[in-house]
This record gives C-alpha cells, sequence and structure tokens, in this order.
C-alpha cells in the first residue's frame, strides 16, 4: 500500500510539473520578460533621444514641462483616474510641448 501511494505522488508530482511548465515558460517569455525588453529598449531611446539636445534646449523643455502640466491641471484639475481624460491630457501636452517649441519622443 504504501508503494502505491508512493507511486501515486510520484506520477501526480511528473504530471503536474510536465504539464504546467510550458504554459508557465509560454506566460514568462510573453509577459515578463517581453514587457520588460520593451520596456529597457523605450528607456534606452528616450536616453538617447534626449542626449542629443543642447543645454538651451534642455532649460527649454525643463521650463515647457512646467508651464504645460500647470496649464493642463489647471484646465482639467480631475484627481481621479479617468482613461478618456487620460488621453485628453496626453495630447494636450504632447501639442503644448510642440507649440512652445520643445521635441518629446
Amino acid at each position: 500500500m504504501k508503494i502505491f501511494i508512493k507511486l501515486v505522488t510520484i506520477l501526480v508530482s511528473i504530471y503536474g510539473i510536465v504539464s504546467c511548465t510550458p504554459k508557465m515558460m509560454i506566460d514568462f517569455w510573453n509577459g515578463h520578460y517581453s514587457l520588460r525588453n520593451t520596456a529597457e529598449k523605450m528607456r534606452k531611446q528616450e536616453e538617447e533621444f534626449y542626449a542629443k539636445e543642447t543645454e538651451e534646449q534642455k532649460k527649454l523643455r525643463k521650463k515647457n514641462i512646467d508651464y504645460c502640466l500647470n496649464w493642463i491641471n489647471k484646465k482639467y484639475p480631475n484627481p481621479n483616474f479617468d482613461y478618456d481624460l487620460s488621453n485628453k491630457k496626453q495630447t494636450l501636452y504632447k501639442s503644448c510641448m510642440r507649440e512652445r517649441g520643445s521635441s518629446i519622443l
């Protein structure tokens, strides 16, 4: 009887490991790894983009960031998260930065 219980336990354990591993690997590869990899690529691209700016452009961009964020927050002071409002704010921010002469990625 003890041998039967050990055998069943081993078979169930092996089945669990074999059946879960491919799904776990796919989830890891498509989820965690790809998101981390994409975020790292975007961070490097952003660093390279902003490293090419002159000191004057960097000062202007910082000044414009403050101005545009204050202007948008005055226009839409809603502290609650709303997807549509977030998209509006992002669009306004990009257009404000471009109108004031700051390049954004």
